[in-house]
């Protein structure tokens, strides 16, 4: 998924990074995206950056007279639509950034977005700002706080944390754990004078956990961002800004909330049964994921995490409003096992069960799944399934001590396989629904269920 998909950006912004462990890569990748979609783009910074960091993107333009300054970018974007700039190049090697008030100006020329990295870092991957730092224009729409989550479990010392010496003084304490840790990188991030400083109050916040590759990355990514809801930000976003797929899941406050169950809902793969994709078909006023998500989200069971891959970017926009995390799998080519692994990543560390609900399935109403819920509860049985008139059907409920099978998991492969190795675990519950075993896989399915509704 791409930064600009997962931030829902406004048709103008002007969105300034700031922190560590990834500020620039992130900026550069943004640019390339918005500016590969037709969006002129103008990328700069308000403090210091490498020259080369800028020719990355584009040959920059560098004048210390502002209106000689906005005459050169003007041009320039009359013959393409990204521009990078600056005032003036110093020893080695950095640009200095234009002033606010030529910020300010830029903002008035023909761009759909300007970014601007804010402060600097060093290389480390999480910073806390010096008296004079960040310096974050007045009329910055987004704000976008960044660290590098391979900074966890690092000594908090130079060169993982940049300014370390600051941390005392910021928080008011005597002692500090000798390596960074989760609730103090989250008090560091949601922090006034720290991650949070500078933030206009007409601005968006957001916070951007890079690095977030690897299955472990994501867990402590998924944990860290369960403390920062406490302050507010707009979202956490888990990003791997030097990858093709830089964003793998969008976390909002508003779809966390505390039980044992949460749900995954399933919306990534091609549907090539079916020719077409499934998500985006019609159904009764919605699309087919908008009826699914609608009704994971009406039974009120749990959070709702809703993995997403071929044509992403179309489906985002159809969730807006909607209170659920996303969770985009880079590898829904593979087979279900994927977006199942991509799914669990995306729940809270608090939920101890899945219930995982097929896009496919628009029939499967808020009812079966709290009927589902509430039997776990009840029982403490590892897997409860639904029985449709003596058929098994969808969705299955998996507790979390089979989540770890679930990962060594390999291709086009679920739940069944866990059902069948562990019968003695498995739960049937007798529902009144057809929906649990009507998945559409053709478009005669679908015609048949449309006419059948």
């Amino acid at each position: 998924m791409e930064f600009g998909v997962s931030l829902e950006l406004n048709e103008r912004e002007i969105i300034t990074l700031v922190g560590a462990g990834g500020k620039t890569s992130a900026l550069t990748c943004m640019a390339r995206e918005l500016a590969g979609r037709g969006k002129r783009v103008i990328a700069t910074t308000t403090t210091k950056m490498l020259l080369s960091q800028l020719q990355e993107l584009a040959e920059p333009v560098i004048c210390p007279q502002v209106p000689e300054l906005l005459e050169k970018v003007k041009e320039k974007l009359k013959k393409g639509n990204l521009v990078t700039c600056g005032s003036r190049v110093i020893e080695g090697g950095k640009v200095v950034g234009p002033s606010l008030e030529a910020v300010s100006r830029l903002a008035r020329l023909p761009v759909d977005y300007i970014l601007i990295e804010g402060d600097g870092a060093k290389g480390a991957g999480l910073k806390i700002p010096a008296a004079y730092e960040p310096v974050i224009p007045s009329e910055s729409t987004l704000v976008i706080t960044v660290m590098g989550l391979k900074v966890l479990g690092k000594p908090l010392k130079e060169p993982w944390v940049h300014r370390p010496e600051l941390i005392l003084g910021l928080l008011n304490r005597e002692e500090l754990p000798h390596n960074v840790t989760v609730p103090l990188a989250a008090t560091l991030l949601g922090h006034m004078l720290g991650g949070r400083k500078g933030v206009p109050e007409s601005a968006r916040w957001v916070v951007l956990l890079n690095q977030a590759e690897e299955k472990r990355e994501q867990e402590t990514g998924r944990l860290l961002a369960e403390e920062l809801f406490k302050y507010g930000p707009d979202r956490v976003i888990l990003g791997a800004a030097k990858f093709e797929a830089p964003v793998r899941q969008v976390l909002v406050p508003a779809a966390s909330f505390s039980t044992n169950v949460g749900i995954i809902v399933l919306a990534a793969g091609k549907s090539s049964r079916f020719g077409a994709p499934k998500q985006l078909l019609p159904v009764e006023g919605l699309t087919m994921v908008q009826r699914v998500v609608a009704s994971a989200v009406r039974s009120g069971v749990g959070e709702v995490v809703v993995v997403l891959g071929h044509r992403a970017e179309e489906i985002v926009p159809l969730l807006k409003g909607y209170p659920v995390h996303l969770s985009f799998n880079p590898s829904w080519q593979e087979g279900m096992s994927t977006s199942l692994k991509a799914g669990l990543l995306g729940l809270s560390p608090r939920v101890r069960a899945a219930l995982v609900f097929l896009a496919d399935q628009p029939g499967v109403t808020p009812s079966v799944l709290q009927l589902l819920a509430k039997a776990y509860s009840e029982t403490g049985k590892k897997m409860v399934v639904p029985y449709y008139r003596g058929r098994r059907g969808n969705p299955v409920l998996l507790d979390r001590s089979l989540w770890e099978e679930i990962f060594s998991l390999e291709g086009d492969k679920g739940a069944r396989d866990l059902l069948n190795r562990y019968p003695e675990e498995v739960l049937t519950v007798e529902v009144d629904c057809a929906g649990v075993i009507e998945d559409i896989d053709t478009p005669e399915d679908y015609i048949r269920w449309v006419k059948k509704t």
